[in-house]
């Protein structure tokens, strides 16, 4: 064949059945789906070089099991389209069906209460105390103490809840936000 013929059979008709690609889809998506979960949440919560070298050897690997090595068209398009319906259908399975829910998005877990880091919890999300302290810093709390409660969203992500500190002059009340004042009507 030369370089201006073109296999318009092989771009554009379909090689695997709509039950294979149904199946293939599935499968694949629900599979990785289901080993990701393995991962403990704060995974979920960072994208570092690791994160990256992991979701670009998982897409390497699914890829054989989702396309058969096909070339056309519609069976790329057809894989995608099943993806993309498993995503939703976990997210709208994960809002309307309680337990499923819990499966997909755990609770959030306390890493700190009252200024007292719960090492138990820690353990379980695998995080040491370094790891927690540095998380503290990038929402701007130095010190474990000032904090009244720190949690291990579902998400993988950090919430901090600052103590409150009694402010012991008027002088050290923090100042009015000026630009949402209206202005007087004339």
């Amino acid at each position: 064949m030369g370089w201006l013929e073109t296999d318009w059979k092989a771009i554009f008709v379909p090689e695997m059945s709509l039950p294979e690609m149904l199946i293939r889809g599935t499968l694949t998506y629900l599979g990785a789906v289901l080993l990701l979960r393995i991962v403990t949440k704060r995974e979920a919560g960072k994208v570092a070089m690791s994160d990256l070298l992991v979701v670009t050897i998982i897409a390497g690997v699914c890829r054989n099991p989702l396309v058969r090595d096909t070339k056309s068209i519609p069976d790329g398009l057809a894989i995608v389209a099943m993806v993309l319906f498993w995503g939703f259908a976990i997210d709208w399975l994960s809002y309307h069906v309680k337990w499923f829910g819990k499966l997909m998005h755990p609770e959030p877990r306390l890493l700190v209460d009252g200024g007292e880091i719960q090492y138990k919890n820690l353990q379980r999300e695998l995080m040491d105390e370094d790891q927690l302290i540095s998380k503290l810093r990038q929402k701007g709390v130095n010190d474990p103490a000032r904090v009244a409660e720190a949690w291990m969203e579902s998400d993988g992500q950090i919430s901090v809840v600052k103590k409150r500190l009694a402010c012991s002059s008027a002088a050290e009340e923090p100042e009015p936000d000026k630009t949402s004042r209206r202005r007087p009507e004339p």
